[in-house]
Protein backbone atom coordinates (compact mmCIF):
# COMPACT_ATOMS: atom_id res chain seq x y z
CA UNK A 1 0.00 0.00 0.00
CA UNK A 2 2.96 2.26 0.83
CA UNK A 3 4.45 2.29 -2.52
CA UNK A 4 0.82 2.14 -4.27
CA UNK A 5 0.75 5.60 -2.36
CA UNK A 6 4.37 6.45 -3.45
CA UNK A 7 3.85 5.55 -7.31
CA UNK A 8 0.31 8.06 -6.96
CA UNK A 9 2.61 10.27 -6.00
CA UNK A 10 5.09 10.29 -8.91
CA UNK A 11 2.79 10.20 -11.29
CA UNK A 12 1.24 13.47 -9.85
CA UNK A 13 4.38 15.29 -10.03
CA UNK A 14 5.25 13.33 -13.13
CA UNK A 15 1.91 14.91 -14.80
CA UNK A 16 2.68 18.32 -12.85
CA UNK A 17 5.71 18.75 -14.64
CA UNK A 18 4.54 17.30 -18.20
CA UNK A 19 2.42 20.17 -18.12
CA UNK A 20 4.57 22.85 -16.69
CA UNK A 21 7.81 21.73 -18.93
CA UNK A 22 6.95 18.80 -21.20
CA UNK A 23 7.75 15.33 -21.77
CA UNK A 24 11.55 15.24 -20.58
CA UNK A 25 11.13 16.93 -17.46
CA UNK A 26 8.51 14.25 -17.12
CA UNK A 27 10.48 11.46 -17.96
CA UNK A 28 12.86 13.20 -15.07
CA UNK A 29 10.21 13.46 -12.64
CA UNK A 30 8.89 9.92 -12.80
CA UNK A 31 12.66 8.65 -12.60
CA UNK A 32 13.38 10.53 -9.63
CA UNK A 33 10.19 9.20 -7.78
CA UNK A 34 11.18 5.27 -9.08
CA UNK A 35 14.55 6.14 -7.03
CA UNK A 36 12.48 6.90 -4.10
CA UNK A 37 10.50 3.55 -4.61
CA UNK A 38 13.24 1.90 -5.05
CA UNK A 39 14.91 2.69 -1.71
CA UNK A 40 11.54 1.97 0.12
CA UNK A 41 11.69 -1.72 -0.91
CA UNK A 42 15.69 -2.02 -0.73
CA UNK A 43 14.90 -0.79 2.67
CA UNK A 44 11.71 -2.93 3.57
CA UNK A 45 14.29 -5.75 1.67
CA UNK A 46 16.70 -5.64 4.23
CA UNK A 47 14.73 -5.18 7.55
CA UNK A 48 13.30 -8.47 6.59
CA UNK A 49 16.77 -9.67 6.19
CA UNK A 50 17.63 -7.72 9.45
CA UNK A 51 14.51 -9.47 11.32
CA UNK A 52 15.81 -12.77 10.04
CA UNK A 53 19.37 -12.49 11.48
CA UNK A 54 18.25 -11.14 14.28
CA UNK A 55 16.79 -15.08 15.04
CA UNK A 56 19.76 -16.50 14.37
CA UNK A 57 22.33 -14.01 15.97
CA UNK A 58 20.76 -11.90 18.15
CA UNK A 59 23.37 -7.87 17.80
CA UNK A 60 24.20 -8.55 14.24
CA UNK A 61 21.22 -7.12 12.71
CA UNK A 62 22.75 -3.79 13.87
CA UNK A 63 25.87 -4.68 10.94
CA UNK A 64 22.75 -5.28 8.39
CA UNK A 65 21.19 -2.24 8.92
CA UNK A 66 24.77 -0.14 8.35
CA UNK A 67 25.82 -2.16 5.69
CA UNK A 68 22.37 -1.52 3.89
CA UNK A 69 22.63 2.82 4.89
CA UNK A 70 25.72 2.81 2.58
CA UNK A 71 24.29 0.75 0.23
CA UNK A 72 21.18 3.16 0.42
CA UNK A 73 23.36 5.75 -0.46
CA UNK A 74 25.67 4.61 -3.18
CA UNK A 75 22.75 3.36 -5.46
CA UNK A 76 21.17 6.51 -4.68
CA UNK A 77 24.24 8.44 -5.51
CA UNK A 78 24.63 6.48 -8.38
CA UNK A 79 21.09 6.59 -9.92
CA UNK A 80 21.20 10.21 -9.74
CA UNK A 81 24.74 10.32 -11.63
CA UNK A 82 23.09 8.21 -14.07
CA UNK A 83 20.09 10.07 -14.61
CA UNK A 84 21.88 13.46 -14.75
CA UNK A 85 25.28 12.98 -16.46
CA UNK A 86 25.78 9.76 -17.26
CA UNK A 87 23.51 7.89 -19.50
CA UNK A 88 20.41 9.21 -19.54
CA UNK A 89 21.28 13.01 -19.29
CA UNK A 90 17.80 13.96 -17.60
CA UNK A 91 17.17 17.73 -16.24
CA UNK A 92 18.42 17.71 -12.68
CA UNK A 93 15.40 20.32 -11.13
CA UNK A 94 12.50 18.13 -11.70
CA UNK A 95 14.11 14.84 -10.40
CA UNK A 96 15.22 16.31 -7.23
CA UNK A 97 11.93 18.09 -6.57
CA UNK A 98 10.11 14.70 -7.42
CA UNK A 99 13.17 12.51 -4.96
CA UNK A 100 12.19 15.27 -2.31
CA UNK A 101 8.59 15.29 -3.03
CA UNK A 102 8.08 11.41 -2.83
CA UNK A 103 11.38 11.16 -0.04
CA UNK A 104 8.86 13.71 2.07
CA UNK A 105 5.80 12.07 1.32
CA UNK A 106 7.31 8.44 2.45
CA UNK A 107 8.82 9.87 5.85
CA UNK A 108 5.11 10.89 6.48
CA UNK A 109 2.94 7.96 5.24
CA UNK A 110 5.39 5.87 7.50
CA UNK A 111 4.64 7.89 10.36
CA UNK A 112 0.91 6.13 10.04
Amino acid sequence: MLKLKLSIVTLASGLAFYFYQGSLATQAALYGGCIVIFNVWFTNRRMRAADEIAKIAPGKEVTVFYVAAIQRFIYTLGFFILGMGGLLKLPPVPMITTFTIVYLTYLIISKE
